[in-house]
């Protein structure tokens, strides 16, 4: 049986001690048997592992086979270009480690920031005398002293306590403090283990004597520092897309080098060293140098601007992660909510008026309680604080002064106070009212009787049903001779905003799930304001959750409220959508949600959160506004789109270069083509201006249609608009060289080829803007920078073949005016290519819809 089940006696036992505590020579040889107080790290990697780290993606790997072949190849031949090519390689390599180091480099530090929570200082009772301890010193049947203001040092069962109450909200969800006392507790739930105080949570009144049952990786935040250890952070849509393009790239550069090589040894057209070449040209050419470092800056640029928008992405992946999420799961307290007990209702008019009562009420309220401080800087019990706030909202004067008759309790359910000869009294609403005889009104004093005490039972069940929790008022001369003045109804209240996020989330096919540890009833009222649910049905607590055992995953989609949860629930919530396929957001503030967010697809950290949950999170909302989620989605989905269109770009005009290097060497094999250094120049400057221009399109409508997904990038549409793009490229491309070395030569025809290349690559960025619409000069004017790129590449390249001393670094020829005329016209024509196609695509789409009945509609 756990602890907290066992009475106090078996629990002395248990531990092996006594109310005395342990003696120092016994307390120090548990700590030698059993180890420190303190929550174990994971082994982090040295700086050198993280950055050889960097070097394990396919695609990294890929180009460092080819920067070696052509570095043998420089060696071999003493060839300089082929040198250059190899130093360019290299250069691109190292500098994609570079910046997946600095991303790395500030890894999650969750753990470290658990052992932050720990106490620093415990008060122990060592052979009967207190004494002050180092807490990581503690052992499990050392006897500890709490009160207000201490954080609680490890895991304790409460021996004897004076109203001491925890505040528990970051380690199990729920708003309000918790009175702990001497029991026995027959349910598990982590909320309700009334008679252990957890460690890492915070005394907030009262006074206790504990026992120590639990150290360190054993407490319950150690168990989440374990759930953490766990829980691996699994790879986002953009992850697996690159993972994807990496076995595309390797298939499609082995197969192609291959045949090339194989080809020319069969044939004996050229010798062994001109088939390697060969090979490597194909595997530059192949290789989209520069889409890595590009995706990084549209990423980086998704990140400036959700940053404006008080987004804080602590990982660049999860940016284009955020337009595929399809769940949103958010824990209530300090997210959906605003973790402030606030006066929601008051009621005072049950018949006859309510002014004087209301008056009476509120110098009630300034006078009941136990607050210390000043308007502003209240410090004591949540509740007792959002009544005098609502007091200073209200302009009550200053309350006169006031002595304690009997201080609020658990047991006696009230607190009273006189003041002037007049007693003061709040508490729990059933009781007050059955000990009122009389009520206040605009008339004077009445009797309570009739409908007026229906009225008021039937307020008080009303707001109750609410979720609500309801205060009571009276005054009088003796407490058995009461006036009773009217109600107080408290709530943490959903944000401002939150309810207009759930609805753009749903417009955005998002569903929002909520999580708490607060009871069924609060969360349901919670969720029912903020539209997340409509049925109880919809709710499912954690005991039922662990009922329902494997059945659980297949029906999880049923459920939209989650109350009475432990950490382990919150992941458990997690798995179970991802293996429906959903891709999860998750949302919190408290170390309870460290677990779940490092299991979510997306974690999403409050600003004023613990560090372990933003060290834990992929991003942080630094204004802890769940608005904020909705504007960081719609920037999730442009990011998306941006990179689907610069992935669109690279692998058809990379296609292009591979297919006319393939073409070329196997049809006009006694011609040379392109070398590697041109083909670098194409990938790394030509293709790269263009896309990055790309990353700052704005596609409309984004929250208008559902999640995206990383399938759109290679559904077949997509792959056959790539093929023909691609096809066109290499038509022209081909077609100009093959006449060009008949007609003009080798050297021109092949400086003419790369040109052309380098040109209908530029230009093919403004048909990839837009799927469907149209080339046409006005659009192009919404993308200035896409036009000064294009602009600026072109330039770029003019220069290259105009300039004598970059026409010999590159190995390029002079053009005559008619050459340049033809390389100008031909790479012209893919943008009313473009447009032809677009249009057949559209009238193709659009017949496939009408075939397609309306949902709904008959059959």
């Amino acid at each position: 049986m756990e602890q907290y089940g066992q009475s106090l006696k078996e629990i002395f036992a248990r531990v092996e001690s006594g109310e005395q505590g342990l003696s120092e020579a016994e307390a120090a040889r548990r700590l030698a048997a059993n180890g420190r107080n303190v929550l174990r790290g994971e082994k982090k990697k040295s700086k050198l592992g993280l950055f050889f780290a960097q070097f394990k993606d396919l695609m990294t790997l890929i180009l460092i086979a080819a920067a070696v072949l052509s570095g043998a190849l420089a060696f071999a031949t003493g060839d300089r270009s082929e040198l250059f090519d190899t130093l360019i390689l290299l250069f691109i390599i190292l500098l994609n480690a570079v910046v997946g180091f600095l991303q790395q480099y500030r890894a999650d530090a969750a753990i470290e920031n658990l052992k932050k929570l720990s106490a620093n200082v415990a008060k122990a009772v060592r052979g009967g005398k207190v004494v002050r301890v180092d807490a990581a010193e503690l052992v499990v049947g050392d006897v500890i002293e709490l009160e207000e203001g201490d954080r609680v040092p490890a895991d304790c069962r409460v021996i004897s306590a004076s109203d001491f109450r925890c505040d528990e909200s970051s380690l199990t969800g729920e708003s309000k403090p918790v009175r702990k006392y001497d029991c026995v507790v027959s349910r598990p739930a982590l909320a309700e283990r009334t008679n252990t105080a957890h460690g890492g949570t915070f005394c907030i009144r009262g006074t206790a004597r504990c026992v120590v049952v639990a150290t360190g990786m054993d407490t319950e935040m150690g168990k989440i520092a374990a759930l953490l250890h766990a829980s691996k952070p699994v790879p986002s849509p953009l992850d697996k897309t690159v993972a994807k393009l990496g076995k595309i790239i390797t298939a499609t550069v082995l197969s192609v080098a291959a045949v090339l090589f194989l080809g020319g040894l069969l044939s004996h057209r050229v010798s062994l060293l001109q088939n390697v070449m060969n090979a490597v040209a194909v595997a530059v050419a192949a290789i989209p140098e520069g889409m890595g470092a590009v995706v990084t800056v549209i990423l980086a640029m998704g990140v400036q601007r959700m940053a404006k928008s008080r987004a804080v992405m602590r990982k660049l992946s999860a940016v284009e992660a955020l337009g595929s999420c399809s769940v949103i799961c958010s824990d209530k307290t300090g997210t959906l909510t605003k973790n402030k007990m606030t006066v929601q209702e008051i009621v005072t008019d049950f018949g006859g008026g309510g002014a004087r009562a209301e008056a009476e009420l509120l110098t009630c309220i300034r006078v009941c309680n136990s607050v210390k401080g000043e308007a502003g800087r209240y410090l004591g019990d949540p509740t007792e604080i959002a009544l005098l706030e609502y007091a200073d909202r209200r302009g009550a004067p200053a309350a006169p002064q006031a002595t304690v008759v009997e201080p609020f309790s658990s047991e006696r359910r009230s607190m009273t106070v006189r003041s002037g000869g007049v007693l003061y009294l709040k508490g729990a609403a059933d009781l007050l009212l059955s000990r009122c005889g009389s009520r206040m009104t605009d008339g004077g004093i009445v009797p309570f009787t009739g409908p007026a005490r229906r009225a008021a039972l039937a307020s008080v069940s009303s707001l109750s049903s609410r979720a609500m929790r309801v205060l009571a008022f009276a005054m009088g001369g003796r407490e058995g001779e009461l006036v009773f003045l009217g109600l107080a109804a408290m709530l943490d209240p959903p944000r401002e905003g939150a309810a207009d996020a759930v609805r753009a989330c749903r417009r955005a096919g998002v569903k929002t799930v909520m999580i708490t540890g607060d009871g069924q009833e609060t969360a349901f009222a919670i969720a029912s304001r903020l539209g997340i649910a409509s049925d109880r049905a919809e709710v499912l607590t954690g005991d039922e959750l662990d009922a329902l055992g494997e059945r659980y995953a297949s029906e999880a989609e049923r459920y939209s409220v989650y109350a009475r949860v432990s950490p382990r629930h919150k992941t458990q919530i997690v798995r179970a959508l991802q293996q429906r396929g959903e891709v999860v957001a998750m949302t919190g503030d408290g170390v309870n949600d460290a677990p779940a967010l490092r299991a979510a697809d997306i974690g999403v950290a409050m600003g004023s959160g613990t560090d372990v949950t933003k060290n834990a999170a992929d991003m942080v909302l630094a204004d802890d506004d769940f608005s904020t989620m909705v504007r960081a989605v719609r920037e999730g989905r442009n990011v998306f789109f941006n990179i689907k269109k610069t992935i669109s770009f690279f692998l058809s005009t990379n296609l292009a270069e591979v297919l006319c290097v393939l073409i070329v060497s196997l049809a006009l094999w006694r011609y040379d083509f392109l070398t590697s250094t041109q083909l670098l120049w194409i990938n790394l400057i030509t293709d790269s201006l263009p896309v990055l221009a790309l990353g700052v399109e704005k596609t409309t409508g984004v929250m208008n249609r559902p999640p995206v997904s990383d399938r759109e990038i290679f559904a077949p549409r997509a792959l056959l608009r790539m093929g023909f793009f691609g096809l066109a490229q290499t038509a022209v491309v081909v077609g100009l060289f093959a006449y060009g070395v008949t007609a003009w030569g080798n050297g021109v025809a092949s400086t003419a080829a790369f040109l052309a290349m380098s040109l209908l690559e530029l230009l093919h960025a403004f048909n990839v803007r837009a799927e469907d619409a149209p080339f046409s000069l006005r659009a192009c004017f919404s993308n200035r920078v896409l036009l000064v790129t294009a602009a600026v590449g072109i330039a770029l390249n003019v220069l290259l073949v105009a300039l004598p001393p970059l026409r010999a670094v590159f190995g390029l020829s002079a053009l005559g005016v008619g050459q340049w005329a033809a390389v100008l016209l031909l790479s012209l024509s893919i943008l009313p290519l473009g447009g032809m196609y677009k249009a057949v695509s559209r009238l193709r789409l659009n017949r496939r819809e009408r075939r397609i009945p309306a949902r709904g509609s008959a059959r």
